[in-house]
């Protein structure tokens, strides 16, 4: 029944996206920065017009998964009293005490015995000082914390565009499977973010990346019914005659 739902929607958006690409083929190759994305920071990300869409396959899992589950970054054992109230005060979103401690000189990489750490909870937060604190003192920005997200994938759920912005430009993994087997790029579509979606496209998320399971952006926005953005990836030129069949 949902794949029945996915097709439908599909081809409704298809066919009015389709007569507006066949009356205007230049909107084949649309810049970046023209799909009303009013934010002006995003605009050093646009690419040309004539810029190919890149259509690559998803990271492999197993490598991706012994990465993030190696016992080398569970983070200080035990953990240090300033540590656990680090984790403790991000927990509780006292983020000015939270901060401290990190200027303080708690572990930035510490992980408590549930997997919460540090980056993941302020990123889930949305606080960009945090972020680009805890990043500057070491903390590696592509393990996951207790509900499963890398610290990409949590910013890009909860829509914290900034930073989102702020994680890749440090580094962060666009292709990184959190354990929900899903890339930031997808976690934004399916949430229904279409400005975020956007904004992972300009920042060089493949449109045609893969999850885990073989899906696409343009098939989890589908499930999701995300109409606004099922249309940003149609104009930005997701492949729709794959959908479903990767």
């Amino acid at each position: 029944m949902r794949a029945n739902r996915r097709r439908r929607t599909l081809l409704a958006l298809g066919g009015a996206a389709g007569g507006l690409l066949t009356a205007h083929p230049a909107l084949l190759n649309l810049a970046r920065a023209d799909i009303g994305d009013a934010d002006p920071a995003l605009r050093s990300f646009a690419r040309p017009a004539s810029a190919p869409v890149a259509r690559q396959g998803p990271a492999d899992p197993l490598a991706w998964e012994r990465r993030t589950r190696s016992t080398d970054r569970l983070g200080p054992t035990p953990l240090r009293d300033g540590d656990m109230a680090m984790i403790q005060a991000l927990r509780g979103g006292l983020w000015a005490e939270a901060l401290q401690r990190v200027k303080g000189g708690a572990a930035v990489n510490a992980r408590d015995e549930r997997g919460s750490h540090p980056l993941a909870l302020a990123a889930a937060g949305g606080q960009d000082e945090l972020v680009r604190e805890l990043l500057r003192r070491g903390a590696m920005p592509d393990r996951t914390g207790e509900d499963g997200f890398t610290a990409l994938g949590a910013a890009a759920w909860r829509g914290h565009r900034s930073t989102v912005r702020l994680l890749v430009r440090a580094g962060a993994d666009q292709r990184a499977w959190g354990q929900n087997g899903h890339p930031a790029l997808h976690l934004a579509a399916i949430a229904g973010h279409a400005d975020l979606v956007d904004d992972l496209l300009r920042l060089g998320s493949p449109i045609e990346l893969l999850n885990r399971a073989r899906e696409s952006a343009i098939d989890v926005a589908a499930n999701a019914n995300q109409e606004q953005v099922l249309d940003l990836l149609i104009r930005g030129g997701a492949d729709m005659t794959k959908a479903g069949r990767r």
